[in-house]
C-alpha cells in the first residue's frame, strides 16, 4: 500500500494491531494495518463511527487509553533531528560504559555452551511437564474455550436488552436462557474432555520409564559438557581469551547501551542498564546472534528504542548515534514527550474541552511552548503572539490575556490549532476539528489549516466521516472499516473510481446525490462487534455484493494502480464482473449538478 511518489515517508505503520482490555474481555480495535504517511501531504482517514479512525491516529501519537496496547506491528517515525542522538562518555555514562564492557566480556564465555544450554533446558522442561499436550493442542483448546465463552457473553448481553418483567409473555427470553444453559453445558464438556486428555497423556508418559531415564541421563551429560565449555581461565572473563571480533562486537554494544539510555536521568539510567544487562546475559546464554541488528533491537526494546552507533568524537568525548524510533515500542514517558507535541500534534473536535476555562489563552499557548522548546518566558510569549496572528486572531497582543469564554467557537478552534502548531510539528492530526462549528466557520477553519500547511510545511492527517470535507482538503484517502484499511488511494481514485463495496456505500450516502423528496441512502445493519473474532470480510453481512468466500476468508489487499489498493474479493480475477452502483457513477457531474440546482433554488427563493 505504498504510494510511488518521491515524497519522504514520515510515518510507516506495518502490520499494526491494537487491542483494549475491557471488563475482562479483549477488544481488537485495529487489525493488521499497514500505512505510509508522507511529508507535506494531506491524508484523510474516513469511515463510520467505531471503524477505528481515532484509535489509529491515537496509536501513533502515543495517546492510547491505559487499557490499550499494541501486541503486534511497528510504527516507525522518521525524523532526522529527533533520531540523531549524542551522549557524553563522562560521569555516570562512562561508568555504565565500563561496566557494560566488563559484563559483556564476562557473558561472552556463556556463548561457548549455548547449544548445550538450550538443549538441556528444553529437556528439563519436558521432564517437568511430562505428558503435557503439544502447543497446537493447547492453542486449539484455548480457542474452543474462548469461542464458547464469547457465545455465553453475547447471549447474556442480548438477554439484558430484553424486559425480564415480561418473562412469561416473551418466549424469546426463555429461548435465550435455554441457549445460555446449553452453551454452559458445552463449555463444561470442553473442560472435562481437556482434563481427561491431560491425565491420559501424563499416565502414558510416566509408564514409559525407559524414555524418562534416557532424558535424565541426557540432561546430566549436556550439563557436564556445558560446564566444561564455559569454564573460565580466571574468576572474571579474561578479554585476552576472546576473539578480536567478540571484543569489537561487545565494544559496539556498550556504546549503543550508552546512547540508548544515556539521555535519561541518573536513577532511570541505572535501572535501565540493569534491565539491559539481564536481557543481554540471557541472549548470550541462548546463543542469539548479537551482530544481527534485529536481534539487538528485540533485546533493547524491553527497555528503550535502540540507538545505532555511528561515530565517536574523541576530542569532545561524545558518542554519536542514530535511532530508528518505533512508536509501538516507546515506553518511556520522556521519549513520548519528544514525539508527542513536538513532532506529532493533535487538534480535537470540541475546542471547549481542549482549553482550560480558567487559564488565559496566552498562558495556555505559552505553557505548551515552554514544555517542548528551550526558550525564556519572554521568547515564549513572542512565539505565542506570533502563532495567534498566524491562525487569524485579530490584535493578538490585546487578546493574549483573554479567557476562552470571551472567544467564539470558531476563534477557540483557531486557538486549539495555534497550540498544536506552536512547536512546529511534522504531523498535525485533525480529529473531526469542524464538527462543533457551523458550516461557514467550518469552511474558514479548513482553509486556515490548508494555508498554514503551505506556510509551515507539515503533514495533515484528517479524521472525518464527512466526505464533503475530504473532497475539499485531502490528497489521499484511507477508508477504514472494522479496524482495517479496506481501500486507499488518491482523492480522485476514491471518489471517481472506488472499488470496495463499503466505499460505494459511503459515497452513495452523500446528501448531494439524494433526489428531492426522496430518502437519503443509508447502509443497512451495524458494524461488527470487535470483541469477537471476525471471519472473512468484516463488511460481508452488510454487503449486497457479498459472495460465499466473503463469509469464510479474509480478502487480500488487491492493487488497482500504483497509488490505489482495495481489500475486496470483487477484484479477484475469478470474481464475477460487478459495476459500482448507478448512483455514484459519473459522481463529479452529479455533485456539480446538485450544487447548480441548489444555487438556482437559493437565487429564486
Amino acid at each position: 500500500m505504498n504510494d510511488t511518489n518521491d515524497k519522504k515517508v514520515l510515518l510507516s505503520l506495518k502490520d499494526v494491531d491494537v487491542k483494549f482490555n475491557v471488563r475482562g474481555r479483549t477488544l481488537q480495535a485495529i487489525r493488521n494495518v499497514s500505512l505510509d504517511v508522507y511529508e507535506n501531504e494531506c491524508l484523510a482517514i474516513v469511515g463510520e463511527s467505531g471503524s477505528g479512525k481515532s484509535v489509529l491516529t491515537k496509536t501513533f501519537a502515543g495517546m492510547l487509553d491505559a487499557n490499550g496496547f499494541i501486541p503486534h506491528g511497528s510504527i516507525i517515525f522518521s525524523d532526522d533531528d529527533l533520531s540523531k542522538t549524542d551522549a557524553k562518555l563522562t560521569g555516570l555514562n562512562l561508568d555504565i560504559y565500563r561496566s557494560a564492557i566488563k559484563n559483556l566480556n564476562k557473558f561472552s564465555t556463556y556463548e561457548r555452551g549455548a547449544a548445550e544450554y538450550c538443549k538441556y533446558k528444553q529437556l528439563e522442561n519436558e521432564l517437568k511437564h511430562v505428558g503435557a499436550l503439544d502447543p497446537k493442542e493447547v492453542d486449539e483448546y484455548n480457542r474452543k474455550l474462548k469461542d464458547k465463552e464469547d457465545d455465553i457473553i453475547d447471549a447474556r448481553n442480548y438477554l439484558w436488552t430484553l424486559d425480564k418483567k415480561l418473562k412469561e409473555d416473551v418466549p424469546e427470553i426463555q429461548v435465550t436462557e435455554q441457549k445460555i444453559a446449553g452453551f454452559q453445558a458445552e463449555l463444561k464438556q470442553i473442560q472435562q474432555d481437556h482434563e481427561a486428555l491431560v491425565k491420559q497423556r501424563k499416565a502414558e508418559a510416566l509408564a514409559d520409564t525407559a524414555t524418562l531415564q534416557k532424558k535424565r541421563e541426557q540432561v546430566e551429560a549436556l550439563k557436564k559438557t556445558w560446564a566444561e565449555k564455559i569454564a573460565k581461565p580466571e574468576k572474571e572473563a579474561n578479554p585476552n581469551s576472546l576473539s578480536d571480533a567478540k571484543i569489537e562486537r561487545n565494544t559496539l554494544i556498550a556504546r549503543e547501551i550508552v546512547l540508548s539510555i544515556g539521555r535519561y536521568p541518573g536513577k532511570d539510567k541505572l535501572i535501565f542498564w540493569h534491565k539491559l544487562k539481564k536481557a543481554l546475559k540471557i541472549a548470550m546464554y541462548t546463543g542469539e546472534d548479537l551482530n544481527d541488528p534485529d536481534v539487538k533491537n528485540k533485546i533493547f526494546e524491553k527497555v528503550a528504542f535502540r540507538v545505532e552507533f555511528k561515530e565517536y568524537d574523541e576530542a569532545n568525548k561524545t558518542l554519536h548515534g542514530y535511532a530508528i524510533i518505533d512508536c509501538a515500542k516507546v515506553k518511556y514517558t520522556k521519549d513520548w514527550q519528544q514525539i508527542r507535541g513536538r513532532r506529532i500534534a493533535t487538534v480535537f473536535q470540541d475546542p471547549m474541552t481542549s482549553l482550560n476555562p480558567v487559564i488565559t489563552i496566552g498562558k495556555q499557548i505559552m505553557t505548551y511552548i515552554l514544555k517542548h522548546q528551550k526558550c525564556s518566558k519572554s521568547e515564549a510569549k513572542e512565539r505565542a503572539i506570533d502563532i495567534m496572528g498566524k491562525v487569524g486572531i485579530p490584535d493578538p497582543e490585546k487578546r493574549f490575556d483573554d479567557y476562552p469564554f470571551e472567544y467564539s467557537g470558531g476563534m477557540r478552534q483557531r486557538i486549539v490549532i495555534a497550540i498544536a502548531l506552536s512547536c512546529q510539528p511534522k504531523i498535525l492530526i485533525c480529529d473531526e476539528p469542524t464538527t462543533a462549528l457551523d458550516v461557514t466557520i467550518q469552511a474558514q477553519i479548513l482553509q486556515l489549516i490548508k494555508d498554514l500547511q503551505k506556510e509551515l510545511g507539515f503533514t495533515i492527517v484528517f479524521i472525518t466521516h464527512d466526505l464533503g470535507v475530504v473532497a475539499n482538503i485531502a490528497e489521499r484517502v484511507a477508508v477504514l472499516y472494522g479496524g482495517q484499511i479496506v481501500e486507499i488511494g488518491s482523492v480522485e481514485e476514491i471518489f471517481y473510481d472506488p472499488k470496495h463495496p463499503y466505499t460505494w456505500a459511503l459515497l452513495s450516502s452523500l446528501p448531494q446525490l439524494a433526489e428531492k423528496g426522496g430518502d437519503l441512502f443509508s447502509i443497512q445493519g451495524t458494524p461488527p462487534s470487535l470483541y469477537n473474532k471476525i471471519v472473512g470480510d468484516a463488511f460481508a453481512p452488510r454487503n449486497e455484493y457479498a459472495m460465499d468466500i466473503d463469509f469464510v476468508k479474509e480478502p487480500p489487499m488487491f492493487k488497482v494502480s500504483d497509488t490505489h489498493y482495495a481489500k475486496t474479493w470483487l477484484l479477484d480475477p475469478r470474481a464475477p464482473k460487478t459495476e459500482a452502483p448507478e448512483i455514484i457513477r459519473n459522481l463529479h457531474e452529479k455533485v456539480l449538478k446538485s450544487y447548480v440546482d441548489f444555487s438556482k433554488e437559493a437565487s429564486n427563493g
